[in-house]
């Protein structure tokens, strides 16, 4: 007799045990006075939807590049190791540089030389050269005064015969030579007060803005010496390695951008005809289960292979990092549950109501409630179909009007209580 009884205790189902602890855990939780969890939920909607196919596909980065050298030169520095993350703009290679940064310093130098000869000729002359022309001219004009009148005088001797006409022609060549420096004397004095000539001041600013290309050519070249990431992303495979002579063109390492990922499916002929670019599409992956992936068809390629009669289709989707790893990594295969079925109505709740990680997804459905706003939780075993405008179908396991918990389900136990607010009907 007790044989049997335990036997059929044994053969009770899983949902009347969890009922069961439910019920018990929710008596014990008032017992205690443990107060109800605050969560936020949302009503299991009925919506049309076209049937989902699962579809095998393989994840793509969403970007890969193959980074090079722009230069010839001899790798100094390799910081970078495979799978290390890196930003973009971020050094993940360095040529020797040394002789141009001794050509910089020259050219620099050179620089600042020709900048103060441009600023000394828009500055114009200095006063004290002005006054320094002036006082030439007015010693050059005092001479002449001096030898115009010495000249006068030996004239006169000349005639009374107590001076020579050697002497004479003496005082007037003199006199000659004063004026004549007395002219460029003066004719500096004009330069100095005009100041330099415009095209002076051009042919300076010309060769400053000459210079100033030199060093933006040396700094490019610097520049080109350092090799960076072209974006954010993980660093795949390294194709040199320190103290290796990089030729220009040669290649690094190789960038994937995995914070956004592509999933490339092939699909007949026969089912895209019903697919679209923007429809939301339900991904799984055998490698990361904790986790509800939703993504959109991006693009449709309108060209099937030959021998499969398939067409590529690409679907986006937003990758996450865990610890600075991306749980999902280039090559891994995916499931693409695309909407291309015949069009029907389907339950559907929020994907933030999936609990992921356990032998089967489900949810945390609300029952027993004792009042407006309060009740227990319950979780259910669901079957998931394909996604639509951010939810998910339920294929088993809820009817239209079931209440799920979509904002604090991740620290719920069976028979909990719970507090919520009810949700608004569905448009």
């Amino acid at each position: 007799m007790m044989s049997s009884i335990s036997a059929r205790y044994r053969l009770l189902p899983l949902a009347v045990i969890v009922t069961a602890v439910g019920v018990f855990s929710c008596l014990r939780a008032e017992a205690d006075g443990v107060p109800a969890v605050p969560v936020v939920v949302a009503a299991a909607a009925t919506m049309p939807v076209a049937a989902g196919q699962a579809f095998v596909g393989t994840v793509v980065p969403a970007r890969t590049s193959d980074v090079g050298s722009a230069v010839d030169g001899r790798l100094v520095e390799l910081p970078i190791v495979d799978g290390q993350h890196v930003q973009a703009g971020a050094p993940i290679a360095q040529l020797l540089r040394g002789l141009l940064e001794i050509e910089r310093e020259g050219a620099v130098a050179e620089l600042d030389r020709l900048r103060q000869v441009l600023a000394e000729m828009q500055a114009g002359s200095r006063p004290e050269e002005i006054d320094q022309a002036r006082a030439l001219v007015a010693g050059f004009e005092a001479r002449r005064e001096y030898a115009r009148s010495r000249l006068a005088r030996l004239g006169r001797l000349a005639e009374r015969g107590t001076s020579t006409e050697d002497e004479v022609q003496d005082a007037q060549t003199e006199l000659n030579a004063i004026e004549a420096q007395l002219r460029g004397s003066r004719a500096a004095l004009a330069l100095a007060e005009a100041g330099p000539r415009k095209e002076q001041v051009a042919q300076a600013a010309a060769a400053v803005a000459v210079q100033e290309a030199e060093v933006e050519r040396i700094d490019d070249q610097l520049a080109k010496h350092t090799i960076r990431a072209p974006f954010d992303g993980w660093v795949v495979e390294r194709f040199t390695e320190q103290g290796q002579w990089v030729s220009r063109g040669g290649l690094i390492a190789r960038i994937a951008e995995l914070h956004r990922l592509e999933v490339e499916v092939q699909v007949p002929e026969l089912s895209i005809t019903g697919l679209a670019v923007g429809a939301d599409v339900r991904l799984e992956f055998d490698a990361a289960p904790g986790h509800t992936w939703i993504g959109r068809v991006a693009r449709i390629v309108p060209q099937a292979d030959l021998l499969s009669r398939s067409f590529p289709v690409e679907v986006e989707l937003d990758n996450r990092v865990e610890d600075g790893v991306p749980v999902l990594k280039a090559g891994m295969l995916a499931r693409a549950w695309l909407p291309v079925g015949r069009a029907g109505s389907a339950t559907v709740v929020p994907k933030d109501a999936l609990v992921l990680g356990g032998p089967r997804p489900m949810v945390y459905r609300i029952t027993a409630a004792a009042a407006a706003g309060t009740g227990t939780v319950q979780p259910v075993e669901v079957t998931l179909g394909g996604a639509v405008e951010g939810s998910v179908e339920v294929r088993s396991g809820l009817t239209p009007g079931d209440l799920v918990v979509i904002r604090g389900n991740e620290r719920l136990r069976p028979g909990m209580a719970v507090t919520f607010r009810q949700p608004e009907p569905p448009q």
